[in-house]
């Protein structure tokens, strides 16, 4: 597991395609984990290879990154337990905003902070706790 800050700059890009593009992101949450929120459908294609490598700088990672969905929480929204394993090696989460809501896995707690961002092999179990405000980009790294 790897926890990191990223930059001003790239948040802010992030952030500028997200609301450019989310009045046309469809809503998936009814197949999902995500209680009382909005999850998208596969955004990845919005991201530039330069704007993926300034997320995910590590080990070359960047290059297969494969599907990133949106999760808007809404008050008291949260997200059931579960794991990525059937899907792919790697996932991250990134939180786009200060809010209320941490995520949880067995052996660490990460609350929201704008721009952190939580590497971690597919196979951990995590959730997320009731939530107010939270927006967070999910990624899926290598595909399986």
């Amino acid at each position: 597991m790897l926890a990191y800050k990223l930059e001003n700059k790239t948040m802010s890009d992030i952030n500028d395609i997200i609301n450019k593009h989310k009045t046309n992101f469809e809503d998936q949450s009814h197949n999902t984990s995500t209680v009382n929120g909005f999850q998208s459908n596969n955004i990845e294609h919005l991201f530039n290879k330069d704007l993926k490598k300034r997320i995910i700088n590590y080990n070359n990672l960047h290059k297969d990154i494969f599907h990133m969905h949106y999760i808007e929480y809404f008050e008291k929204g949260f997200q059931k337990e579960h794991n990525h394993q059937e899907t792919e090696e790697w996932s991250f989460i990134l939180y786009l905003n200060d809010a209320i809501g941490d995520t949880v896995f067995e052996n660490f707690i990460f609350s929201p902070e704008k721009g952190l961002l939580v590497l971690f092999d597919s196979k951990l179990k995590h959730k997320g706790k009731k939530s107010f405000n939270k927006k967070i980009l999910v990624g899926a790294i290598k595909k399986k």
